[in-house]
Parts: structure tokens; sequence; C-alpha cells
């Protein structure tokens, strides 16, 4: 029952609403480097004890290592260097606007690397969602959207996306392999090698007070172990195009929880923006009655 799937990807987009906000204040401590290898160590350190309860093993089939290897370079190391990057050099609004093309560029990675195709309906649907993102984000003010421009900052942003794209991709065939749990370890694990040699003499925290420590473990443990664990079982169970369409809930639980919890503004055309994101997601991930209707209709996202 898909369902039960997409309330864990819904639940992803609101561990990963704060991760932002989460990550301007981290940078402020440490090197990007330095808080990518932080975070995901403590990721590895609690799945550990998980994976081992739950799969009675901690180690992959060696045919699977390779692509466990690909996941770690891109979706712990390039994608949150990439974003670490993008923070130190541009604003929290541009790295969210940015964010928004995740299920774009996921699709489009999906399209040429594992021949997925998208319906006319589902190209609709996305294209409403992602309409819907742009009102939240812009808060109604086409201006913020016109006056955008790119900087060092938004470029490290568009390759994170990028990387994300692949990280996407990699882990739907590499799930064909082994559980959701054993990949996001051993992307982990195979990240946090990567990055050790390049920050093995650099690695320092200025001023590692109770904020500090209270935003690396709700990056660490939320937005990272159960984040990614869930956001890997939607991959593995309805796709990663379809998983990045929930992405697009991102920007409207950090205006929720930027009203609920610093009184920001809440405004009726985000609530707006809200509903074409849902319908878009909606639309998107209505099952088609007719197989053959669907097929007929599949359009070359590529054109």
């Amino acid at each position: 029952m898909k369902q039960i799937y997409y309330v864990l990807l819904l639940f992803t987009s609101m561990l990963w609403a704060g991760n932002f906000v989460a990550g301007k204040f981290l940078i402020g401590h440490a090197s990007f480097l330095t808080l990518t290898s932080i975070r995901w160590m403590i990721a590895v350190l609690f799945l550990l004890p998980f994976v081992w309860v739950k799969e009675k093993r901690l180690f992959p089939p060696k045919k699977s290592l390779f692509l466990l290897f690909l996941m770690g370079m891109t979706g712990v190391d390039l994608f949150n260097i990439f974003m670490f990057l993008a923070l130190e050099r541009t604003s929290a609004d541009n790295v969210g606007l940015i964010s928004a093309l995740n299920p774009i560029a996921i699709a489009i990675t999906s399209f040429f690397i594992l021949k997925e195709k998208m319906s006319l309906r589902q190209v609709i649907g996305m294209v409403l969602s992602f309409l819907g993102v742009l009102v939240v984000i812009s808060q109604g003010d086409w201006q913020r959207i016109q006056n955008f421009y790119f900087n060092t900052g938004d470029l490290f942003m568009l390759a994170a996306v990028g990387a994300w794209g692949l990280y996407s991709v990699v882990g739907k065939k590499v799930m064909n392999q082994v559980t959701p749990f054993m990949s996001t370890l051993w992307a982990g694990i195979f990240g946090v090698l990567i990055l050790l040699p390049f920050n093995l003499f650099t690695f320092k925290v200025t001023n590692p007070n109770v904020s500090f420590w209270l935003a690396t473990g709700y990056v660490s443990i939320g937005a990272t172990v159960l984040g990614m664990v869930f956001w890997n079982l939607g991959v593995q169970k309805v796709g990663g195009t379809t998983s990045g369409m929930f992405l697009n809930f991102n920007p409207i639980f950090t205006a929720i929880f930027a009203y609920v919890l610093l009184n920001e503004h809440f405004s009726f055309v985000q609530m707006i923006g809200t509903l074409f994101v849902i319908t878009g997601v909606y639309i998107f991930t209505l099952k088609s009655n007719s197989k053959q209707t669907e097929k007929n209709k599949e359009v070359n996202i590529s054109a």
C-alpha cells in the first residue's frame, strides 16, 4: 500500500524543512567538511546497533559496494558540501528557491539513467506543484523571483541539486540488493571515509555550546538518520521521481515552522501556494485507471 510511503516521504520533508536553518546556524561553528563529518559520524554510530538488531548483520553483499560508495560520495559528501558552501555564500531564501528544482533534477536523472518516463498527467502535476512552491517561497511577491540572480553560492546549490538527483537514482538501483537501512548506514560509512583524508588535520569546532549540540543532534538524528531512512524507503517503494515530488513540501513546512516558532507571517497567498503543491502532488501520485492509456500518454521529459 503506497499511501504509507507517501506519509513517510511527507514526514521526511517535515524533518528536512529545518535543515537549511540549522545548517545556517552551524556554519558559524565549523567548516563545511567538519560539519558534514560530525553529522554523519553521529548518524553512523546511531545506525550501527539498529541495523545489527534489525538485520542480524552489518555487511552488505559485495556486488552492492560500488553503488553504496557512489551513494556516499553523492548524497553524503557532495550534496552536504555544496549545500554548506552555498549557505556560506548566499541567503537561505535563495537556497530554498533553488532546492525546489530537486524534483525536476531527480526526474531528469531518472529518465536518462533508469529510462523512467512520466505521463502527461504527471508532468502537469509536477508543473502545478512547482508553481505552488514558487508562490510559497516568494510569498506572492513575484519581484522576488524576477530580481533573483545567480551568485557563487547559488551555483553551489545547483551543484547540490544535481548531486541529490544522482544519489536518488543510484539509491533506486542499489536498493534492489539491500534494505534502506543498510544502504543509509553504508552510504554514511563511505561518505565519512571519503572525507577523512581531507578533514583529518583541519577538524575543528569553535564554541561548541548547547545550541550547537542541539542543532547537531537535530541534523544528525532527525534530518539524517530518520530523514534518510524514510527517503530511501520511499525511493525503493515508489521510485525516485515520485519521491522527489514530496520535496516540494519543504518550503511549506519551513514557512509553517517559522509561523509557529518564530511568529513570522504565513499569508493567504502562501496558503494558496500550499494548495497548489498538494494538488500537484496528488495529481502526480494518482493511480491511472488504465495502464494502456497511461502508456500511450507517456512523454519524453527531455523534449
